[in-house]
């Protein structure tokens, strides 16, 4: 069953400087059950898609166009009181930051009964119980309800925002970074919670994060972003089997790999484009080691390289050659050097 559906979606920010055009003709699917990771350097549009679902922009962002049809209904079209009706009911978002997500005067199950209650026709009673299920779901002993955030370790509070953000089981849970801050032993542990979980309730979820790895093991789908657009969508299998977008050679490039321990990692020279200008050719034209002419006037459109996998590039046909050219250093630098040189004439 198709749970949420984003058409053509274009997002917008008011700066002092102009309009900053965050994100531009984005358009996805998720289905129930379904899990889809989006990655893609800081900057990229991820968490700017993320908070648009929930309409949570700040003030100075704005849908200036498209749809997002969640359970047959566009959000966009929602007033304040309908979207806050289904928050954390029907959508819940576990963020990258558990400190600024948890109020430091209250205790932790406090703050999960009072969102209980907001929603729900539950007595204070049966709040309780429920906070304490889902406590004990994510792996956290009932006592831990009465603790203040900041009697409980990191590891221990982002489990509590995961719980807090399951405790009404949602239909579409959204986790932006949800284990940045945590050493990788525990970062591990709570990802494999939290893909448990989401199996057992049959929830989809939006998973986004900057590390690729993550991805491969907890997401059906991956969406590669960059400046704003969609560069490639593919299920996971097939994307790591075979990226064909040069962005996405290079990410998976920088990623490391247990068969290559020793080997330096190999990294995208330059920076994200400027989305305050007016950009005509491909987002990704000034970093890409295989671009054309016609990369730097035309705008790629995402169009079908196989079987549930979409790129936005000119050239798919030339992806073996990519591919091959992409994992040597030689061709990485060549773009640091055309990157430097350009700065120079231009200064």
């Amino acid at each position: 069953m198709l749970l949420l559906e984003v058409k053509n979606l274009d997002i917008d920010y008011k700066t002092q400087e102009g309009t900053l055009k965050a994100i531009s003709d984005v358009s996805f699917t998720l289905r129930q059950g379904e899990s889809v990771g989006f990655v893609g350097e800081s900057g990229c549009g991820k968490t700017t898609l993320a908070k648009s679902i929930m309409k949570l922009l700040p003030k100075n962002g704005s849908i200036s166009k498209g749809e997002i049809i969640f359970k047959g209904e566009d959000l966009v079209k929602k007033s304040k009181e309908e979207i806050r009706r289904i928050r954390h009911l029907k959508i819940a978002m576990v963020s990258q930051s558990a400190m600024n997500s948890l109020n430091p005067v209250y205790t932790v199950g406090d703050q999960i009964i009072e969102g209980i209650l907001a929603h729900t026709n539950m007595s204070k009673k049966e709040a309780a119980k429920r906070a304490e299920e889902v406590f004990s779901i994510i792996g956290l002993e009932g006592k831990r309800l009465k603790s203040y955030p900041h009697q409980m370790s990191g590891g221990m509070k982002q489990r509590a925002i995961i719980a807090m953000a399951l405790s009404l089981n949602p239909d579409l849970i959204i986790a932006d970074e949800p284990t940045t801050a945590l050493d990788v032993v525990v970062q591990d542990r709570i990802l494999r919670e939290i893909l448990s979980i989401q199996k057992q309730m049959n929830s989809s979820m939006i998973f986004i994060t900057h590390d690729i790895s993550v991805v491969s093991e907890i997401c059906d789908t991956i969406i590669v972003m960059y400046g704003g657009k969609i560069m490639e969508k593919a299920s996971t299998k097939i994307f790591f089997k075979k990226p064909l977008h040069p962005y996405s050679l290079g990410l998976k490039n920088a990623f490391p790999s247990i068969l290559d321990i020793g080997e330096e990692l190999i990294s995208i020279p330059g920076t994200p484009p400027n989305l305050m200008k007016n950009l005509s050719g491909c987002r990704f034209v000034e970093r890409c080691p295989f671009r054309t002419t016609l990369c730097q006037s035309e705008m790629p459109v995402l169009r079908e390289a196989g079987e549930d996998h979409l790129v936005a590039c000119h050239y798919i046909d030339k992806h073996e050659a990519f591919t091959e050219a992409a994992e040597l250093r030689e061709t990485w630098e060549a773009v640091r050097s055309r990157i430097i040189q350009e700065k120079e004439e231009g200064a």
